[in-house]
């Protein structure tokens, strides 16, 4: 490379420059991710290339070995997961990988877990909630099936002593030592981001020597990460990126839409006196209070601090409590919001043509009205929620998997922890700026599809609120998307409905 350090695009023009037009980014992304003793990047988004000279990344990645654990009996690996492995190795394993949502971050886990096994140590896997348990279990028990693998957390009491591999939810691995004393073992804590919380990083015992953490993006609103997840795991494995997933097609290509629309003007005269609330009252915490500015999430935790009272100055414990009424009312009018449900309604069209969809909302209310406004239109969908019982949101995946259903609504249930039947529309009709939550979120349509078409991913927005992509929304996960998406459109508040299936319907018809 005569200039380093540059992009695919940029890449592409200089060799379109030296005669050779008929190129695409498609032609140099294949080439760079094919020959990766060649060609090193920096890890960022998107990755701009260099040749490698050292024995830095990719010089490790080429040693990664084609021989697989002795116990271990599953699917052959991917490249990346068996390059991201022999990285993980060279730095002492110690760790995190962080792969895009459906690529197969688990498997990376899996085969840590039975190297481990291999050499006699005990293996400790965090989760963050029951449904991962079942998840890590099974998969366990699946690929490793001459291993004794157990469950702590949810009514299980299985131990390390007498297990080779325990998976364990987090809030209960915390109360204890879960390693034996002496004995060698290997972490591996899944949706690591988590576990930056102080009373989850209780679970990150210090006698594991082996740690492995695994998450779609390793990142936090507060100072979780610099303070108690860097220190134990160290640092980041390249993994699997979106562009990595597309060149290796992992995931499916994929078109996303922007759709605006308005308050009613009851809704917003409400909206409007909320936001001018939180501001102000926002302004008071932090120079009259001494909250935190940034990050966001430190802001969030020295307020609900001043709302439990002990406050030298009972105006602090005040200003705060009224923030968090604002601050609520505001998200809550975003999410019920009367005119996302007419657009909702208006894409009934495009679920009725997808093979399957999800609609992803912030509230268990706002996903009851989101699957009877689809319902109302003669779609069978439903909405699943932490209100139903484990057996009835069981079934209605099951249904979902079987087509009986065709569209499910959701609020943050679906975001992680979940195993859901693979989609081809998305639809978000409201989510929080987190970053993390919508790469979650795509990552439950990018999977591929079997004639190869696009995913759609759809966000509904309310124009002039913290939603709308042009007062600065979601403006990382867009400049990531733009560089990777077929197609990343906004169509604003005045396009019609037979404008967004148009553009629907040709990406359909487009087969990668």
């Amino acid at each position: 490379m005569e200039q380093p350090g540059q992009n695919k695009r940029q890449l592409l023009a200089g060799l379109q420059r030296r005669g050779l037009p008929v190129l695409t980014t498609t032609d140099v992304n294949r080439t760079l991710y094919a020959r990766r003793t060649t060609f090193a990047h920096d890890g960022d988004t998107p990755p701009r290339w260099y040749l490698n000279t050292s024995s830095g990344y990719d010089g490790v990645a080429t040693l990664a070995t084609t021989v697989l654990p002795r116990c271990y009996d599953g699917n052959p690996p991917r490249s990346w997961q068996t390059e991201a492995l022999a990285v993980w190795q060279a730095r002492g394993r110690r760790g995190v990988v962080e792969a895009v949502t459906g690529t197969g971050k688990t498997a990376v886990g899996v085969l840590a877990a039975a190297a481990a096994v291999d050499v006699g140590e005990r293996v400790l896997v965090l989760v963050p909630g029951r449904e991962l348990l079942d998840q890590w279990y099974s998969v366990l028990r699946r690929d490793l099936p001459g291993i004794r693998v157990g469950r702590f957390g949810d009514g299980h009491k299985d131990s390390l002593y007498n297990h080779w591999i325990v998976v364990a939810v987090v809030n209960s691995a915390a109360k204890y030592q879960m390693l034996p004393a002496g004995t060698p073992g290997l972490l591996v804590a899944d949706e690591v981001h988590r576990y930056g919380a102080p009373t989850f990083a209780q679970a990150l015992e210090p006698g594991f020597h082996a740690r492995l953490g695994l998450t779609a993006t390793y990142a936090r609103e507060d100072s979780g990460l610099a303070e108690r997840l860097e220190p134990y795991f160290r640092s980041v494995v390249a993994g699997c990126s979106y562009e990595r997933g597309l060149t290796d097609e992992i995931l499916a290509p994929f078109r996303v839409g922007f759709l605006g629309t308005d308050f009613t003007p009851d809704e917003r005269a409400k909206h409007d006196e909320y936001d001018e609330r939180a501001t102000a009252l926002r302004r008071r915490l932090i120079l009259d209070h001494g909250c935190p500015d940034e990050p966001f999430g430190e802001f969030m935790a020295a307020v609900n601090q001043l709302r439990q009272g002990g406050h030298p100055d009972a105006r602090a414990r005040d200003d705060a409590r009224s923030y968090l009424s604002a601050f609520s009312k505001r998200r809550q009018l975003l999410a019920d919001c009367r005119r996302k449900h007419e657009v909702l309604a208006s894409l009934t069209p495009i679920f009725a043509l997808a093979d399957r969809g999800l609609v992803f909302t912030e509230t268990t209310t706002s996903a009851e009205q989101a699957a009877s406004v689809l319902s109302g239109k003669g779609l069978p969908a439903l909405e699943i929620t932490s209100e139903l019982k484990r057996d009835e949101r069981k079934q209605r995946l099951e249904a979902f998997k079987n087509g009986h259903v065709k569209v499910l609504t959701a609020p943050r249930i679906l975001d992680e922890g979940i195993d859901v039947p693979q989609a081809d529309v998305g639809v978000i009709v409201a989510g929080s700026r987190s970053k993390r939550q919508m790469i979650q979120r795509m990552g439950r349509i990018i999977r591929p599809k079997q004639d190869r078409r696009a995913a759609t991913f759809l966000v509904l927005y309310v124009t002039d609120t913290a939603e709308d992509p042009g007062r600065g929304a979601h403006e990382d996960f867009r400049e990531q998307l733009i560089e990777v998406a077929q197609d990343a459109v906004d169509f604003g508040p005045h396009a019609t409905a037979a404008d967004v299936f148009a553009w629907y319907y040709q990406g359909r018809q487009q087969i990668s």
